[in-house]
């Protein structure tokens, strides 16, 4: 999850935090088994930074001018850019209900 967040977001994987599945933040989290999680968690968690990306992509004037990650983060606070995301991803077919 922390490798897939890095990639989208493009920041050092020591830049991402993780925390364990808690229904105080996603009241439907899907049971796990297998590597449903990883296909569940990892394409939710590449949807909310794919929502951050955008946010932050508005900020860059020329995307050829290399910026730091703190740089952009700080412009993105000063800019008031919401910070937080929320991902969310169904495997298709995978509970199917007929």
């Amino acid at each position: 999850m922390i490798s897939i967040a890095a990639e989208v977001l493009g920041c050092n994987i020591d830049r991402i935090r993780i925390s364990e599945t808690s229904t105080d933040k996603v009241h439907n989290t899907t049971t796990t088994g297998g590597s449903a999680s990883s296909d569940l968690n990892g394409m939710a968690v590449r949807h909310a930074c794919e929502q951050l990306r955008e946010r932050l992509d508005t900020l860059l004037v020329d995307k050829n001018v290399p910026i730091s990650w703190e740089d952009l983060i700080k412009q993105a606070y000063f800019a008031r850019i919401d910070l937080c995301a929320h991902g969310f991803y169904a495997t298709p077919g995978m509970f199917d209900v007929d």
